[in-house]
């Protein structure tokens, strides 16, 4: 049997002030895109099981970005280009898609690739799909496709498996083993990721909802998104998916159920660590008794599509003197440059940050040593492998009043130490580490001895209602905190 699969992985964030462009998402095409290594990730457990399964699979293209603002329309164009070229003569359609992609004059990217799809394929050829727990798809969706999964854990952990499981569907689907049905159920309700982690509170009971589900017979799959709150669309919410085999009335039943449990849960979901305005973070961090704090700047987050050069947190840094600080990272092209023609060791005055997020910050003037100039590279798990390299651009460390700030000339994101050690940092030499991040990442959390979000401005800022919505559909919590809301 002959698979076509694939895999586009964008969140964007409506409010961030740049496009995304192709050449962002670093594309492979057709059998390229089988070749990048498949230890990891949704598109791993795709291929691998297909493969596994003796499918003879019809690669499209393998392409992820940064969360970061809406995507080119010219970009999203060759993608979807890229998706439907060899979409002839399979038997069924395999993908990776996040869920959360916006372009220039398209609100659902997903949307509009599986439509365009089922156009080509017809209506007899099973499609599923993996999808990122952010995702925030539409019933249009659900209408043209056979089974959806998304991931079960935030910090996303189960990326492998989840691929997996949508592979299994289709497998099931194509060999009679399974006749997949959904039901779906979207609430109104604007959720940051870093109010539903997954393994605590409010959502760690409600995935245990899900987990009872999946363990019955009658139940293939079932899926909870929180989705991705930082888009001004219309069609927008927490997602409900339940997948039966065959039986829709109970899929939309099981569905409506969570879908319910969870809205009548709506105000307990919260922080899972402390969490405090910029200042109060900042004074909690110097005042913690652990040798090192990890304090996230969550409003300029860019695994959410920040910008990563509002300067609140590192003004806030100097003007309480904190000592023995490292932040990561600061995007300053300009700031970057001239610390490199400066050299290392030299004493430099300038404005870092707030030349992209205007709306949120201004430039910080600073007066700092030089310390470092790296060439940015360095290799994903400190695995010195030449498919795991990464080039990041020219970094520089810049020593400010006992603070480094990671200056960056292309936009970064830390998620784990090795970046940190390319520099010759080891964050837990320091007493605060800032990482501009929402919730830390798996590797961050594994070494934090102590966790601090700061509640900070910027296009990810956690209280969503600090931002300026116009198109999302009302009432919507917690911009409307008396709006009322039940399945259908």
């Amino acid at each position: 049997m002959k698979i076509l699969v694939g895999a586009i992985g964008h969140e964007s964030n409506t409010f961030t002030p740049f496009l995304t462009s192709l050449e962002d998402f670093r594309p492979r095409y057709g059998q390229a895109c089988l070749e990048m290594p498949r230890r990891h990730g949704a598109f791993g457990g795709i291929v691998t099981t297909l493969q596994t399964g003796g499918a003879e699979l019809v690669p499209t293209v393998s392409a992820h970005a940064m969360p970061g603002g809406k995507v080119a329309r010219s970009a999203y164009e060759k993608l979807k280009s890229a998706l439907l070229e060899n979409a002839r003569d399979v038997d069924g359609v395999c993908l990776f898609l996040h869920g959360a992609m916006r372009a220039e004059g398209v609100d659902y990217c997903e949307n509009e690739f599986v439509k365009a799809l089922r156009v080509q394929l017809g209506p007899d050829v099973p499609i599923t799909l993996a999808l990122d727990m952010h995702a925030n798809i539409v019933a249009e969706t659900i209408a043209n496709v056979d089974a959806l999964v998304a991931y079960h854990t935030a910090p996303h952990v189960d990326t492998y498996e989840t691929g997996q499981r949508a592979a299994e569907l289709l497998l099931d689907r194509l060999t009679g083993r399974a006749r997949p049905t959904m039901g779906f159920a979207k609430i109104p309700f604007l959720l940051p990721g870093e109010k539903a982690v997954s393994a605590a509170g409010a959502m760690g009971e409600m995935m245990q909802q899900v987990a009872d589900l999946e363990s019955r017979p009658d139940i293939l799959s079932a899926s909870l998104m929180n989705g991705h709150c930082w888009a001004d669309v219309p069609d927008i919410g927490v997602i409900v998916v339940v997948v039966t085999d065959g039986d829709a009335a109970l899929a939309q039943a099981e569905a409506n159920k969570l879908a319910a449990a969870f809205w009548a849960r709506r105000a307990d979901f919260d922080f899972r660590v402390e969490a405090y305005p910029v200042d109060q973070a900042v004074e909690a961090a110097m005042m913690a008794s652990e040798s090192t704090v990890f304090l996230s700047d969550s409003g300029d987050n860019p695994g959410a599509g920040g910008t990563t050069d509002v300067t609140a947190v590192l003004a806030s840094l100097l003007q309480h003197h904190a000592e023995n600080v490292v932040v990561a990272s600061i995007w300053d092209k300009d700031a970057a440059a001239a610390c490199v023609a400066a050299g290392v060791g030299s004493e430099v005055s300038l404005e870092i940050g707030g030349k992209l997020d205007t709306q949120h910050g201004k430039p910080l003037p600073v007066t700092g040593t030089v310390r470092l100039i790296s060439d940015g590279n360095y290799y994903w798990g400190g695995v010195r492998e030449p498919e795991r390299l990464f080039n990041r651009g020219t970094t520089v460390v810049l020593s400010v009043e006992g603070v480094d700030v990671i200056l960056t000339t292309e936009r970064q994101s830390y998620v784990e130490p090795a970046q940190f050690q390319s520099l010759g940092i080891d964050p837990l030499a320091y007493k605060i580490v800032v990482p501009k991040r929402g919730y830390l990442t798996a590797p961050l959390e594994a070494i934090s001895p102590h966790s601090i979000l700061a509640v900070t401005p910027g296009v990810t800022n956690c209280d969503v209602t600090q931002l300026s919505y116009q198109r999302v559909h009302r009432p919507m919590y917690p911009l409307d905190l008396d709006a009322t809301w039940e399945p259908d």
